[in-house]
């Protein structure tokens, strides 16, 4: 079959790679005019997505992450407070996007090109891409949290604000001294205050190197925003343009950083505070629950955070991307006559399974005093 996907991000291209692998003719079109790179910060690689890129790329788990040895958590002194074993790979978005990249054939994604919605009838599927229209017998919805496609499907729904926000950055290792991180080198350390949670790891450089020296510290700093207008605030960008969810790093008002970097000072160890004082692009996210009505209507299917947007705390993001991928590409698995009935019934399953790690979020959140109590 003809499938286009609206969105090249992680959900987007792993899906691209499933399809392509099962023989569908497979098109992404991507509203970025150039490919994307630098749009998130660290992200931790477990089980399910470690192997589908080595499934499909042969790409192991030292070549793409950063191992943490010891999960420390810290007080406002700096003291060691606790200290435990922690084996987990921590990479970076921009490793993973890349990795998806290069494993999909040259042409197949197209930049530069907005997918802005769509009509189905039962033979196919018309998408609106900028002024064209192109046909085509799927459609896959990757286009994030906020979701045009899924808006275009189920017109009442939207996404619930979970009541905090985290300030992110990333900052190169070698912009400090070795003696003032050497606490924080393969370490994930945290320190929690109420209504505040902040956690600091290593990830790969830009280019991939993962060479003491060259990697980045990825640090988020969660915090309560009960307050509608503080949240508006935090999401109005340095041209006064008011976002949905999340505020792309070098895009924040100069009044928001200069915030971040006095609560800092305030209110962090040392040790932390030294990392957000030497970002020099931080960012900010809001933090949502998102579960789409369906997964599915009609010849449109919905994928990653379009379909199902988890909160950063199960570390799942990436994982969940390459199930909905593996899922959706075995549902569709060639010959596919009856394509309505097969993404009626990957939607019932997929929703269902995903259902749990929904839950998952607000119950770690409220351990850490974030949030809306579940």
């Amino acid at each position: 079959m003809k499938i286009i996907i609206a969105g090249g991000s992680i959900a987007g291209l792993a899906t691209a790679l499933t399809l392509d692998c099962t023989g569908h003719d497979v098109e992404v079109y991507e509203r970025s005019a150039t490919p994307l790179r630098g749009q998130g910060g660290g992200v931790a690689v477990l089980r399910r997505m470690m192997a589908f890129l080595e499934q499909h790329g042969h790409y192991c788990r030292d070549m793409i992450s950063v191992p943490t040895r010891r999960r420390r958590w810290i007080d406002r002194d700096g003291a060691l407070t606790r200290d435990e074993p922690e084996m987990l790979p921590f990479s970076s978005w921009d490793a993973v996007y890349r990795s998806l990249c290069g494993m999909l054939p040259p042409g197949r994604i197209r930049y530069g090109e907005l997918v802005t919605g769509f009509s189905q009838d039962d033979e196919g599927v018309d998408v609106r891409i900028g002024e064209r229209t192109v046909r085509a017998d799927i459609l896959v919805a990757a286009d994030g949290t906020a979701s045009m496609l899924r808006t275009q499907i189920f017109p009442g729904y939207a996404p619930s604000f979970a009541g905090y926000i985290a300030w992110r950055g990333i900052v190169d290792e070698a912009d400090f001294d070795a003696d003032a991180i050497a606490s924080l080198v393969e370490n994930m350390t945290l320190h929690k205050a109420p209504g505040e949670l902040f956690m600091a790891f290593l990830i790969p450089a830009l280019d991939g190197s993962l060479a003491p020296g060259s990697r980045r510290f990825n640090w988020l700093w969660y915090r309560n925003e009960p307050d509608p207008e503080a949240l508006r605030r935090h999401l109005t960008d340095r041209a006064g343009t008011v976002h949905h969810a999340s505020i792309h790093a070098g895009q924040l008002s100069d009044e928001s950083v200069s915030t971040l970097r006095q609560l800092a000072e305030e209110r962090l160890p040392a040790a932390f505070a030294q990392l957000v004082l030497a970002t020099r692009a931080p960012f900010v996210q809001a933090i949502f629950d998102a579960l789409s009505p369906g997964f599915a209507q009609g010849r449109v299917a919905l994928v990653g955070d379009a379909a199902c947007t988890v909160r950063p705390h199960t570390a799942s993001g990436t994982s969940k991307a390459a199930a909905d991928a593996v899922s959706l590409a075995q549902a569709l698995a060639p010959p596919a006559t009856d394509a309505v009935q097969r993404l009626a019934d990957w939607s019932a399953k997929r929703r269902a399974e995903v259902t749990s790690l929904l839950e998952k979020g607000p119950q770690l959140a409220s351990v850490f005093g974030l949030g809306t109590p579940p």
